[in-house]
């Protein structure tokens, strides 16, 4: 009976630690690369992706914000991974009003989003092309902290244990 019990919790457990709802992650028409949505904005208008990345500025508009974003990987987690790698930029259209405050330059944020085609915002001097997605759902990640606890991985247990407490006592 136990057994019986414990599958389907894991289960639930499992589905429940996603950033989007499962309904959301159902939408997602497939892994569209940023680079071919470069190249053919008008030819994957209408697709649901998942993209994420760093902020670089939000703007915060009458009747929605925009979100400029550097796009990332993602880890298992859609999270951003590597921060010093993009392929490019993109914006996030969210209806309503998002604090610029918050959504700040320098934080992570993952989306799931429709595209719709493209703007050109300029960069500098150059005249940059933006692939343009109408938010479905959005998640801002907490910032990484460092950890104040310090772990010595040759800490040795202070209470007698009949077995090895570190890998330097392993014999052969």
């Amino acid at each position: 009976m136990k057994h019986q019990l414990f599958i389907p919790l894991l289960f639930i457990f499992a589905v429940s630690c996603g950033p989007f709802p499962l309904q959301v992650m159902q939408e997602v028409t497939g892994d569209i690369p940023y680079n071919e949505v470069v190249k053919a904005p008008d030819a994957c208008r209408g697709s649901i992706v998942l993209w994420g990345g760093v902020i670089v500025e939000t703007i915060a508009r009458s009747n929605n914000t925009l979100i400029i974003v550097r796009e990332t990987q993602l880890d298992f987690r859609k999270r951003p991974l590597n921060t010093d790698k993009s392929a490019g930029r993109f914006i996030i259209r969210q209806q309503g009003f998002l604090d610029p405050a918050i959504y700040s330059r320098g934080r992570e944020v993952t989306v799931v989003g429709m595209l719709d085609g493209k703007e050109e915002r300029p960069v500098g001097e150059l005249l940059y092309s933006y692939p343009v997605m109408e938010a479905r759902s959005l998640k801002l990640w907490e910032p990484w902290t460092d950890s104040p606890y310090y772990y010595d991985p040759w800490y040795r247990d202070p209470f007698p244990y009949p077995w090895p407490a570190s890998p330097r006592h392993l014999r052969r």
